[in-house]
């Protein structure tokens, strides 16, 4: 069964985000690392300010895996810490990691 992380960057009032970084060298850095452990795609939400004003998250990354063990498998492995020892370069804030089995698609 497949599974998703997603990855959301908050959006505080002092979080900085380089989109331009992230796009271009971050995540292909993801796949080269983690496309052998069954990491099939990826894709980038920039998100707008919510129809009741908020927006707690800037941007999220759905990390589409053939499985959930080859994402945990993944995740516990030293690419994991190249991946997110490179955090620091593109946003000053933590992510929040949403982990989760894929049950229902169109």
């Amino acid at each position: 069964m497949p599974a998703n992380a997603t990855v959301l960057y908050p959006a505080d009032s002092d979080a900085t985000f380089d989109l331009d970084y992230y796009l271009k060298t971050h995540l292909p850095l993801v796949h080269e690392k983690w496309g052998k452990y069954g990491l099939t795609d990826w894709k980038v939400i920039q998100f707008a300010t919510g129809a009741d004003g908020s927006k707690p998250y800037s941007v999220a990354a759905l990390l589409t895996w053939d499985t959930i063990e080859s994402l945990q498998k993944a995740l516990g492995t030293e690419d994991a810490g190249v991946i997110f020892a490179d955090v620091k370069n593109f946003s000053n804030k933590a992510p929040v990691f949403l982990l989760g089995n894929i049950v229902g698609s169109l």
